[in-house]
């Protein structure tokens, strides 16, 4: 049997009940208020106490997290001033990972797989040839596919081997323009900088923090 609940000037409610076995109890409480339906908005002021956990699997459609993250190491020593390091090669050890589709590589020219800010940061040994001898190591954006460069970070190593490290940040607004490359200057004979097929000695990283 449903339950028939017929307005004051028009218009009906039919309460129906399961066609099932069994006794259930529907009870209201003794307050003024609105019955939520699919249709309705949950104010965030409602939600209030002890909330369940809640388990994300099945949510769809979040934005944030780290999306694309990689890294290059450089394979052979670089003995003379440059203005783009060539040696590269995406890390190979047994124990590594990316996270996306990675960076690529093309010439000492690095680009990015997708739009974003991305923190690029350089480990970088050095072994100059004494006190004397300041090797710079130079990161380089370019915001039109290489052919101009504007200087972003400069770190500078010298009193023979020594490592050091920069960071900086790039807005990746177009894919097909932005690129960063690196460059070595003040180098004097003698002097190297330190690659390693089998190892990080010299490497960059790179790891997309957000949204541009």
């Amino acid at each position: 049997m449903a339950l028939v609940i017929k307005g004051s000037s028009s218009g009906q409610i039919t309460v129906d009940v399961p066609a099932a076995a069994g006794t259930n109890t529907l009870t209201l409480p003794a307050t003024t208020g609105t019955v939520l339906d699919t249709n309705s908005a949950l104010a965030s002021s409602k939600l209030s106490g002890a909330l369940p956990a809640i388990d994300g699997s099945a949510l769809t459609g979040l934005g944030g997290g780290i999306t694309q993250a990689d890294m290059y190491r450089l394979t052979t020593n670089v003995t003379g001033d440059t203005g783009k390091v060539t040696n590269w090669e995406r890390c190979d050890d047994a124990s590594y990972g990316k996270i996306g589709d990675g960076i690529s590589e093309s010439g000492g020219l690095f680009s990015f797989p997708a739009t974003g800010i991305y923190a690029v940061r350089c480990m970088v040994m050095m072994n100059p040839t004494d006190g004397n001898d300041s090797v710079l190591w130079n990161s380089f954006v370019s915001p039109d596919g290489g052919s101009n460069v504007d200087l972003v970070a400069e770190t500078v190593g010298a009193d023979r081997s020594v490592t050091v490290c920069s960071e900086f940040f790039v807005d990746v607004t177009n894919t097909t323009n932005v690129k960063v490359q690196f460059g070595v200057g003040s180098m004097q004979s003698g002097g190297f900088i330190t690659g390693n097929t089998s190892a990080n000695n010299t490497a960059i990283t790179f790891v997309r923090l957000g949204d541009t």
